[in-house]
Parts: C-alpha cells; sequence; structure tokens
C-alpha cells in the first residue's frame, strides 16, 4: 500500500497587513492608557481581527510591545539616515536630523508612547530596558556616533558623545511633546519643527563648537 502524501504542517504565511493592522492598533493602545491595562482582546478587536491572530504573530503582550517599540524606533532611525548627509556642513546636517527625528516623537501615538509606558511599567524593570533599548538608546546611539565623528574632525569639544547627543535631543524636543499628550497644544506644523531644530542645533552648536574652527 502506497505511503500517504506528506502534509505540510508550517501553516499559512502571516499575512503582513494583518500584522500591521495588529501593531498599528497596539500602538494607540499602549500609547493611551497604562500598559496593564490594555489586553490582547483588546488590540484584537482594534485591530479587526481575531485573537487567535493575534498570538499567531506576537507570543504574548511584551513580545507586542517590545514590536511596537521596535518599529518607533525603526521610524526615527530611517528619519535620521534620511536626513543625514555628510556632505553638508555640521550645523545643517544636525538640523535637518533635527527635522526628521522631531517630525517623528511629536506624533501623538509617539509621544504618548514615550511618555506615559515607562512610568505606567515601572514595575518591571525587563519591559522598561527593553523599552530603552529598543527606543531612546538606539536612537542615541546614532546621533552619538556622528558627534564623535565631528569631535575628531575638530569641529567639536565634548567630553561625552553620548552625553552631547542627549543635550541635542532635549534642545530639540524640550516639553513640547508632553504638552502635545496632554493636549496643551496642537501638533506642530513642518514650519515650526524645523524652527525649533533649527533653534536646538544653534544653542547646541553654541555650547559645544570649537571656537578655532
Amino acid at each position: 500500500m502506497p505511503n500517504p502524501p506528506l502534509v505540510n504542517r508550517t501553516g499559512r504565511p502571516k499575512d503582513p497587513a494583518k500584522r500591521a493592522a495588529i501593531l498599528d492598533a497596539a500602538t494607540g493602545l499602549f500609547a493611551m492608557q497604562p500598559y496593564d491595562t490594555v489586553t490582547m482582546e483588546d488590540v484584537a478587536a482594534k485591530a479587526g481581527v481575531s485573537k487567535m491572530t493575534v498570538y499567531s504573530h506576537f507570543s504574548d503582550k511584551d513580545a507586542l510591545f517590545e514590536n511596537v517599540v521596535s518599529g518607533v524606533s525603526d521610524q526615527i532611525m530611517k528619519g535620521l539616515s534620511g536626513a543625514d548627509c555628510d556632505q553638508l556642513p555640521l550645523r545643517e546636517r544636525l538640523s535637518r536630523i533635527g527635522v526628521a527625528f522631531l517630525t517623528v516623537v511629536i506624533d501623538i501615538n509617539v509621544a504618548g508612547l514615550v511618555h506615559l509606558l515607562p512610568a505606567a511599567s515601572r514595575g518591571n524593570r525587563a519591559l522598561v530596558t527593553r523599552f530603552f533599548n529598543a527606543g531612546p538608546a538606539r536612537t542615541t546611539a546614532a546621533l552619538s556616533e556622528i558627534i564623535s565623528s565631528a569631535a575628531a574632525r575638530k569641529e567639536l569639544i565634548v567630553d561625552s558623545p553620548t552625553l552631547a547627543a542627549e543635550d541635542l535631543m532635549s534642545l530639540w524636543e524640550g516639553g513640547l511633546p508632553a504638552r502635545i499628550v496632554f493636549g496643551l497644544v496642537e501638533p506642530s506644523t513642518p514650519e515650526e519643527i524645523e524652527r525649533r531644530a533649527r533653534r536646538g542645533t544653534d544653542v547646541f552648536m553654541r555650547a559645544y563648537a570649537n571656537p578655532r574652527k
């Protein structure tokens, strides 16, 4: 008697559109309410898929959250790389990066994610560590590398490229993302974003530029 045909048990390929819908739904939920109150059922309902589908893409809520944060970080990194032109003068280069950075971080969902989740998940050190490594740490490292290279060319005088990168991001942001999350101001226009990025860069350069260059 012939052997029965082999059955492919790998399952159907996962639908990238459903994955994107799940991540979009989760981003909105995580940004607007404490981490502990978000459920996989909530995410499924908002995404318009079954809970089984959510679990087929993400093993648990922590994995889903980590992918949300990584996605936001990828947006920032894409903006940084797209705006970064090492042929430009340093001030213009940093200003362009500042515009790209701000365009992402003042999005209401991104701003909410950054400002609300660390406090909501403070008791979960592993989760906070993953959040930091996937988001702020990646951005700081990329900007730190640019600053370090400028210091090597004697364009900047810095004691720590990492601390200088944090200074620059703080100058770009100020308290704007928090004010947007709390509904105190409307999201900025592209013109306002550019003004803020250039002003922050100007202040940074006054503090760190090598006066002999």
